[in-house]
Parts: structure tokens; sequence; C-alpha cells
């Protein structure tokens, strides 16, 4: 099996286009969360980045997976509690016309196994429990919101083939020795890239 994997998008509408135009390389091609939000970005842009998203998963080739920005706004008990958190984004998507998108939202995983690599946001952790409540992946050990020691965290991670995001950096690296976190195309305030804006690509696992 021939897997693509995606780091963060935060609102990149023109990384989906370019990926639409690969899929037809891969046997599957996973998206690992953060599609919302970004510096000097509009609310309408998430939504338009969204709903783009939810396009390509039409394909069934096409997974995605729920990122931190994205969890947001779609439980309205930890609404703002999230940096870059745009209320009038949350009142849009909240909206009767957009029942649609938000029901896709909610429908995401917050993890998902291609081919015995697991896909998650922040990745999956000795240290959470495991409850899958909303409070229970909003902390700091669950696998929309876990970071590791170099970026100030304090987990470990299950010993298993991983892929997260979460963690803007220069190129892609290796917090663990399972561990391939690939968030490479995130920009600071400026709106300056990070990252090598590197995709990964997986090979019979």
């Amino acid at each position: 099996m021939k897997c693509l994997a995606i780091g963060d998008v935060h609102t990149k509408q023109w990384m989906l286009y370019e990926i639409a135009e690969l899929i037809g390389h891969y046997d599957a091609v996973v998206f690992v969360g953060d599609y919302a939000d970004n510096w000097n970005t509009s609310p309408t842009q998430s939504l338009a980045t969204w709903r783009l998203l939810k396009n390509l998963t039409q394909d069934p080739k096409v997974h995605a997976v729920i990122g931190n920005h994205d969890y947001a706004y779609i439980h309205p008990e930890i609404a703002g509690r999230s940096s870059g958190w745009n209320p009038v984004t949350f009142t849009l998507l909240n909206t009767p016309e957009k029942k649609t998108l938000k029901d896709w939202l909610l429908s995401l995983p917050y993890k998902l196994e291609i081919d015995g690599v697991t896909f998650s946001h922040a990745g999956i952790t000795n240290e959470w429990d495991g409850d899958e409540s909303v409070y229970g992946l909003w902390n700091d050990t669950s696998p929309i919101w876990a970071r590791p020691k170099e970026m100030g965290g304090h987990i470990t991670y299950k010993d298993i083939p991983q892929v997260i995001g979460h963690n803007p950096s220069k190129e892609i690296w290796n917090p663990a020795p399972q561990v391939w976190c690939i968030d490479t195309f995130s920009e600071d305030q400026q709106n300056n890239a990070i990252g090598d804006q590197t995709l990964l690509e997986i090979v019979d696992g």
C-alpha cells in the first residue's frame, strides 16, 4: 500500500487543490487535522477550507482526522479555549445552514489506522487515559493536544508507528523512534512559512 500523509493545513486551500491532483497516485491520502485558523485569515477562509476538504473526503481513499483547532468549533463547552479561535467562525459554523458541514466535522475521528500506521493530530500517548469525552480529549495528554518534550510537553508516545502534526517544525522529524511529525506547512504571525512544506509518503507501512 502507498499512502500520502499531509500536515496541518490551517486554511491553505491551495494545498487541497494540489493534493487533489495526487490522489490517483495513492491507495490512501490522510490529513492529520487543524484545517481552520491561520494568522490574519478570515472566518470565511476556515469555512471554505472545511468545505473543500469535505468534498475531497467523498473519495473513499481520502481520510481526515480532527485537530484541536477544528474540535474547538464543534463543541460549545470548550468554545474559545484554543489559540486562534474566532467567535465569528464559531457563530457561522453553528447556524442551521451549516449543519451538514458541522455534522461532517463531528464525524471526523480523532485517530485512524491504515496499514499498521496510526494517524492522529497529536499522537497516542502512554499518559492519556483513553477518555473519549469532550473534556477527555481536551487535555494535554490526548491525541488532539499532546506535545513532545521538545515542544514543551511532558508525554511519551505509545511504541507504535504513528504520524502526527500539531507541532510546527522546519522539517519532518521524529519526536520518538516510531513517530513522525509532519507539521511543515504552518506559518508565523507574519504568515511566513515555518517549515519546508514536505509531505510524508508511506509505503507498505
